[in-house]
């Protein structure tokens, strides 16, 4: 099965968080910009974004004020508590939990609708399954009696799956949590036997968010459940060129590209790629940087690799700009039935 694979690499910058409709004015955009780069050739597309794509809507809406003039994180989460402390302090009582997991659960309402809706909106419009990024939710669902709620007090760093219809495929709750400000701000851990394998009309997709992807056990999880597509949203907020902590003898990059996912992908049963958007941009003191990349189990697939690295089948040109990387793959033939989807492109 042809299908293809698209990495968003998304820059931040202040005015898609002014609003929820300004934020999916943007992803919209970016996805119809991602549909561009892809051959009309009527093959499913899976769309991947960022992992904090969704972040600085925690500092922007339901009370949070205007981004201007908050130079730094911490400046813009003092901003947005003093525009709705009465919210948290109810957040605190309700759901039992003080400190700064009160904040993220006083605002999950209102980041839950915009970050769903944007990425619902990606999908119909693009007629692709999308990977949207990640955001800082707890769990919320949605029942006819009650409508939508939050349903937990655990705040995760959670990525949300749609079908090109919009409807909600599936959530994977990041599992190994970056140490500082991930522990910092209350986030709780997901678990790995609860990652999703999701069958998609790209094929059976697993998420790895950041992280996640650098750990053998959770790679491991979604090979054995069958994932043929391991898409790992990122965010990380180092120069590319750094020497690399762990190993200061190689660059952030190297390391990226030789000792992360693209090594953990070799000689899996099932896994044949890696889909890794980067985030990138600048807002609240936030810079994160990276070259998006779409990798290949070398054992399962056959490819003249335009990087001339085994297992790196396209890589973005900058590590600090706006890009789109796409790779036509060769999947098995497991797509599920979920019906005729329209094509977004007329």
């Amino acid at each position: 099965m042809r299908v293809h694979l698209v990495a968003v690499q998304a820059a931040l910058s202040e005015g898609p968080y002014r609003s929820a409709e300004s934020f999916a004015a943007w992803t919209v955009r970016l996805g119809r910009a991602a549909l561009a780069e892809v051959p009309s050739d009527g093959a499913p597309v899976l769309l991947a974004f960022p992992e904090a794509i969704a972040m600085p809507l925690l500092f922007t809406l339901g009370g949070g004020g205007p981004v201007d003039g908050s130079a730094t994180l911490l400046e813009a989460a003092g901003r947005s508590l003093r525009g709705s402390w009465t919210a948290v302090l109810a957040a605190a009582w309700r759901y039992r939990s003080p400190g700064p997991a009160a904040a993220l659960l006083a605002r999950a309402p209102v980041v839950y609708d915009a970050y769903v809706d944007a990425f619902r909106e990606v999908a119909r419009v693009t007629g692709a399954t999308v990977v949207g990024g990640s955001a800082l939710l707890p769990d919320v669902e949605l029942e006819a009696a009650r409508g939508r709620h939050v349903t937990s007090r655990r705040v995760y760093n959670v990525s949300y799956t749609f079908a090109p219809s919009g409807v909600l495929l599936g959530r994977s709750r990041k599992v190994h949590l970056t140490p500082g400000l991930e522990g910092r701000i209350g986030l709780a851990r997901g678990r790995v036997e609860d990652l999703p394998v999701m069958r998609t009309p790209c094929g059976p997709v697993g998420v790895a968010v950041c992280l996640d992807g650098w750990y053998d056990g959770v790679v491991a999880t979604l090979d054995a459940h069958g994932a043929e597509v391991l898409v790992q949203p990122s965010a990380n907020e180092a120069s590319w060129t750094r020497p690399w902590p762990p190993d200061p003898s190689v660059e952030e990059g190297e390391a990226w590209l030789g000792r992360g996912l693209r090594a953990l992908l070799q000689e899996r049963v099932n896994l044949r790629y890696g889909v890794n958007p980067m985030l990138v941009g600048d807002v609240f003191g936030f810079s994160p940087r990276g070259r998006s990349s779409i990798l290949a189990n070398a054992a399962l697939v056959r490819h003249p690799w335009a990087e001339g690295r085994e297992g790196v089948a396209a890589l973005a040109p900058s590590a600090e700009q706006e890009a789109i990387v796409v790779v036509t793959a060769e999947l098995s033939d497991r797509r599920p039935n979920h019906g005729s989807v329209p094509s977004a492109r007329g």
